[in-house]
């Protein structure tokens, strides 16, 4: 067995589940636990109990040894990588059939041992922090309050607490702590709170967003002078100016009148108004240009 099936490569194990001989010592499934056991040994012999064993034997033989390791998933995510990387070993058709039982039956294992630590009965807490109990459940506002906190978005936060609210007020209640308020109305306080921090941000953003604009606006570069002094310089530099047989600026009327609304202010300060940029930068509107003395030559 062990020259016919001689391993490939390791898996990186960190647990083995090997086990000293006693009563309990079975040969088809067990590995021999010896002194300073390495990882090659433990692999190799999971490779010759792999396929020692019948088809019918491979589920039970992987429960087996998910029973001898701390961590279960861990093994069986080393086990799975163990056979994939000897997959050569698996040749014909009977040891194909092989390698893909036992690629479905470590699938099935893991799905089945994850299934069972997510529906793990959580702790309950101590009877100080519940609000109220009726017969399905109870009802703690410190664990609701813990469990919203890990929701990101506030919508989900308030959808959550109302959730919260309507199933308390849908159950029988058979137990309230005097000591602390009502459930609902902790909730409703929550929400309540969520809702005024919220519009208080968006008040704080839209205030920031407005400074930002107003600097912003505060920083646009003043014409000392007749807007069509400008206008004309970008007219002739999309019109005259053909350095390498193409206008030097190429761009439609509208962007070049939107760029300088957006970065140019009259001596006022005043924003240029987009229609008579638009007018000054048409190349059939020459009454518009300036006189030749104030005129920016290129």
């Amino acid at each position: 067995m062990s020259e016919k099936y001689l391993l490939k490569e390791t898996a990186p194990f960190v647990q083995f589940s090997s086990v000293k001989i006693t009563d309990d010592f079975n040969p088809d499934y067990d590995i021999e636990k010896v002194p300073k056991q390495t990882l090659e040994e433990y692999c190799q012999q999971l490779i010759n109990r792999s396929f020692g064993i019948t088809h019918s034997q491979i589920p039970e033989f992987i429960c087996h040894h998910c029973q001898l390791v701390k961590d279960p998933v861990q093994w069986l995510n080393k086990f799975e990588k163990l056979l994939s990387l000897n997959d050569d070993l698996f040749n014909g058709v009977r040891n194909q059939h092989r390698h893909t039982k036992f690629m479905v039956s470590i699938e099935t294992k893991r799905n089945k041992i994850l299934d069972e630590q997510s529906k793990a009965v959580k702790a309950k807490p101590a009877k100080k922090y519940i609000n109220a109990e009726s017969e399905d459940r109870y009802f703690s506002f410190k664990e609701t309050r813990e469990n919203m906190e890990l929701l990101g978005d506030n919508k989900e936060k308030i959808y959550f607490l109302t959730s919260e609210i309507y199933d308390y007020k849908t159950e029988d209640i058979i137990m309230k702590n005097q000591k602390l308020p009502e459930f609902d109305a902790e909730c409703e306080k929550m929400i309540g709170k969520i809702q005024t921090l919220a519009k208080l941000r968006a008040e704080i953003e839209a205030s920031r967003c407005t400074e930002i604009i107003a600097e912003k606006n505060s920083e646009k570069i003043i014409l000392n002078g007749p807007l069509n002094i400008i206008t004309n310089a970008f007219k002739q530099m999309m019109t005259s100016v053909k350095p390498n047989g193409k206008p030097y600026l190429q761009k439609r009327i509208k962007d070049i009148a939107d760029f300088l609304a957006d970065n140019f202010v009259d001596e006022n300060g005043n924003t240029l108004p987009k229609d008579t940029l638009q007018t000054f930068l048409s190349p059939g509107r020459n009454d518009k240009d300036p006189n030749s003395d104030q005129m920016i030559k290129f």
